[in-house]
């Protein structure tokens, strides 16, 4: 006859804490992360943006001046300035930054014809332009720089093409030169970055367009530096003596750059992530506990390369 022994009462009891204290912790572990994924997210999209707001202005700044094999657009008008191009001249705002050149293999020829302020077709010279191109690779809905050998220089918009012809229309202010033939004209970038508190975005103009680089962007200041890093405040940009002529005149003291610094800070989109430390969040909110996300800082300096 086979003994059998079953399980005691202690026993049983024992093996139920054990197997509650195990799954109670499994389920505590489960919690956390499923607690925790919505803050991981976020936290993964506010570095995102930061990155995308250092590379889209960093790139910008790098190509600053880059002029056409006949030298940098700096010999003209301000390849960085502190202002909108639309603003008076003089202006000066440590929230935005204009950023000109000539785009590396962009397209580049000479007027075949002077142009006259207020003309709206350039004629151009087709000597050494790509044999595929109508003309000379420039393209509609972009930017083009006009410059003379006495150094003026405006910056117009393509708005058409054809064999040889461009339609242009001034980018700001008109045109108060005629620019005789053999000018140069080549392609250019006219960019704008600015900060609008009102949205709290990043914006990019362009081409007479403007989009948001970023959003929930609460704070964008940019800085200035001369030769051994020497800063250059705004009030130096603004009080003359003022070189070129027209809406792209500007403070000779910009000549002097050698290096930009921008600072942005960037806060969390979703209101209950945001604690009530003001160190650590512009714009205070009412979360308590771990599951916060402070603002980030990101800070870039870029030398310009283009300057002669």
């Amino acid at each position: 006859m086979n003994r059998q022994r079953g399980f005691s009462v202690i026993e049983l009891l024992v093996a139920s804490a054990i197997l509650c204290l195990v799954s109670g912790a499994v389920l505590g572990l489960l919690h956390d992360g499923l607690a925790g994924t919505p803050v991981l997210e976020e936290t993964t999209d506010l570095h995102q943006r930061a990155r995308v707001v250092v590379d889209a202005i960093a790139t910008e700044l790098r190509g600053a001046a880059a002029g056409t094999p006949t030298g940098a657009l700096s010999r003209y008008f301000a390849a960085v300035e502190p202002r909108r191009p639309s603003d008076g001249i003089g202006v000066a705002s440590a929230e935005v930054v204009t950023i000109r050149y000539v785009p590396a293999g962009g397209a580049h020829t000479r007027l075949a014809q002077p142009l006259a302020p207020g003309a709206t077709t350039a004629i151009l010279d087709n000597t050494g332009c790509p044999v595929s191109t109508s003309a000379c690779g420039f393209a509609a809905n972009t930017a083009a720089v006009l410059f003379d050998t006495n150094g003026n220089a405006s910056i117009v918009a393509i708005g058409a093409t054809g064999p040889g012809v461009l339609t242009i229309s001034d980018v700001s202010a008109g045109r108060t030169i005629t620019y005789p033939a053999a000018s140069e004209i080549a392609e250019a970038m006219q960019v704008t970055f600015s900060f609008d508190s009102g949205t709290r975005q990043l914006r990019r103009s362009e081409g007479g367009g403007m989009f948001a680089v970023a959003d929930n962007v609460i704070g964008l200041t940019f800085e200035y530096f001369g030769d051994d890093f020497v800063p250059l405040s705004l009030a130096q940009f603004s009080d003359g003596p003022f070189l070129g002529s027209g809406a792209t005149a500007f403070d000779a003291d910009l000549l002097r750059l050698v290096a930009v610094r921008a600072t942005v800070r960037l806060e969390t989109g979703v209101d209950a992530m945001r604690g009530t430390n003001a160190v650590l969040f512009a714009r205070p909110g009412s979360a308590t506990g771990g599951r916060t996300i402070p603002d980030i800082v990101q800070r870039i300096d870029v030398t310009l390369r283009n300057r002669n």
